[in-house]
């Protein structure tokens, strides 16, 4: 699966941002702008426990502003390695986002997998699959970096003083404060 999946264009906005004199502390990426990115980099494969294939597809990304948090769902489809069965579903999950100073980068933090439900052909195996594949869903997202900044974006961006801090969700969208540079 790949983990970056959103917010790449965010370099260039924090750079727009501070390119002039009373330029903004915070850089806002609106709801349509997430999706439209979170969208772009699917849809997503993986092979998990070398049984299963899963594919991610149709991300649905909402802002969560009173738990500071971005919420997505996915269409999820499962192949069976040995009897090739398909299986339809959906996987809603919900996670913050912080700025990892050290790595430059944003990353998931806190996910949290809300519900993952297959059609009625996967039934037999519903309590056993809703439980492993929460665990692996949150094992295997946690602290993902969905964008790393290039070292030219935030050389640029100190040279005017600011650098990237608090990630925040708020009702206008997913905010990047700036903050001065020690």
């Amino acid at each position: 699966m790949k983990r970056r999946f959103l917010i790449p264009a965010a370099a260039a906005v924090l750079l727009a941002g501070c390119a002039g004199i009373g330029a903004p502390t915070v850089v806002t990426l609106d709801e349509a702008e997430l999706a439209r990115l979170v969208a772009k980099n699917f849809p997503l494969e993986r092979r998990a426990l070398e049984v299963l294939d899963l594919t991610l597809d149709a991300p649905r990304t909402t802002l969560l502003p009173q738990s500071n948090r971005l919420a997505t769902e996915l269409d999820l489809q499962a192949v069976e390695r040995l009897s090739a069965r398909r299986y339809q579903g959906r996987m809603a999950l919900d996670y913050r986002l912080r700025y990892d100073e050290a790595a430059q980068a944003v990353r998931l933090a806190d996910v949290r997998v809300q519900r993952l439900q297959f059609d009625e052909s996967a039934q037999r195996l519903q309590p056993f699959v809703e439980r492993l594949g929460a665990l692996l869903a949150e094992q295997l997202l946690r602290d993902a970096v969905i964008y790393r900044f290039k070292p030219e974006d935030l050389e640029k961006a100190g040279r005017r003083g600011v650098q990237p801090g608090a990630v925040t969700v708020t009702a206008r969208g997913v905010e990047i404060t700036l903050v001065p540079r020690p």
